[in-house]
């Protein structure tokens, strides 16, 4: 569907009653719900025959898996299909721009080199082939290796990154069939009266401080340090080009909130009393109180939220 700006509302309670009655249950039918939006995605580029994807989305919306749940999809009915991360193409740290305040700015376009994706473009299109760079976030550079790309008429190119909608992307790949997709959390978490207990940016919080323990070793404390930067960068960079999106996809699944609410309280609870996010942490620790717990080894394998939970 296409994106509109009013979120949809997921009823809290009435899933901690599917959760106590049955877990398994409740789980099976939010993956479904998210796969037939999936599916709508990639028949739809099938039934235009799309040589690129550009697939968006804030932090935390789950674009990494969307675009591995997408590219199966296509191979499955017979198609090509190379998942790009725009993230490869970071220029190396010394040239990160910079907020005002002197923080180095990860949000901005600018950080991206455009003219090497250009040049990798225009080699796809012309010669079929190209070498793709690969960015090493150990050491905050371009990767001495490359990734060999090939691209034929039966190829999609599906490209996942904050900026992919943004109208500097677009003379990039403008020879090419293209179909923009945005992806969020798109539901807030509601009580029976409609009242809000936990809005969709927060979820994305609480996914992002998960992925950033499980994977990154980072805890909660330097999380919401950058959160603000996060927010900030989204509403300049990135909230502006929603609207070019040909499709939206929901990200949220009815369950997420019960599967993070130990980790997640006790995450939040570890933050200094002195710290500037101490409002916001004791705001979602109240949301999570009182949840019941899902436990994580009954979410699928290939579930879109193991993105977040699983450690690689």
């Amino acid at each position: 569907m296409k994106y509109v700006p009013i979120m949809e509302k997921i009823d809290l309670p009435a899933r901690a009653e599917l959760l106590q009655w049955d877990p398994k249950a409740l789980i099976t039918s939010e993956e479904k719900t998210f796969h037939k939006r999936v599916v709508e995605v990639y028949l739809r580029a099938e039934a235009e025959d799309s040589q690129v994807i550009l697939l968006s989305g804030p932090t935390s919306s789950g674009k990494t898996t969307a675009s591995r749940i997408l590219a199966e999809g296509l191979g499955r009915n017979g198609h090509k299909a190379c998942r790009i991360s725009l993230d490869d193409f970071y220029k190396d740290r010394k040239y990160t721009p910079l907020w005002e305040d002197g923080q180095k700015n990860f949000e901005t376009i600018d950080g991206l080199d455009l003219d090497t994706l250009g040049q990798c473009m225009e080699d796809l299109l012309t010669k079929g082939h190209t070498k793709m760079p690969i960015f090493d976030f150990t050491t905050g550079s371009r990767s001495t290796f490359t990734r060999d790309l090939t691209f034929d008429e039966d190829t999609c190119l599906i490209f996942e990154g904050l900026h992919a909608l943004n109208p500097r992307i677009a003379p990039l790949v403008e020879k090419f069939r293209i179909l923009r997709l945005y992806i969020s959390v798109h539901s807030d978490y509601v009580d029976h009266s409609g009242k809000v207990l936990l809005a969709g940016r927060e979820l994305r919080l609480l996914r992002r401080l998960l992925r950033d323990r499980v994977r990154r070793n980072t805890e909660a404390e330097e999380t919401l340090r950058l959160w603000d930067y996060v927010l900030r960068g989204e509403n300049l960079y990135m909230q502006p080009y929603r609207p070019l999106a040909d499709l939206h996809i929901n990200s949220a699944h009815g369950y997420e909130p019960f599967l993070y609410a130990r980790q997640g309280a006790e995450m939040l609870r570890s933050i200094p009393k002195d710290d500037p996010h101490q409002e916001l942490a004791q705001q979602l620790i109240a949301a999570l109180e009182g949840l019941p717990e899902l436990d994580w080894d009954l979410i699928p394998k290939m579930s879109l939220i193991q993105e977040f939970i699983n450690r690689k």
